[in-house]
């Protein structure tokens, strides 16, 4: 059972991680458009710091959540 909970938490963190990486790059592309509002460059620019920390968080989940688990299987 911990196998599972692992292996499925393991795919969600690198799911995180494409998922904002992805993110990150569609909207730094819109932040580094000049020929765009300066509203939307600063927004978009927003979202894309948002989305790098979705990476840190998705990698501190998968990074801290694994051992969580075979530690609470051990028990």
């Amino acid at each position: 059972m911990a196998l599972l909970l692992q292996t499925a938490l393991y795919m969600l963190a690198v799911a995180g991680i494409v998922v904002g990486t992805l993110g990150m790059i569609f909207f730094a592309g819109g932040a580094m458009n000049q020929a765009r509002p300066a509203d939307m460059r600063r927004r978009r620019a927003l979202l894309a710091a948002l989305c790098g920390c979705g990476i840190v968080a998705s990698a501190a989940l998968g990074f801290v959540g694994i051992p969580a688990i075979l530690y609470l299987a051990q028990q």
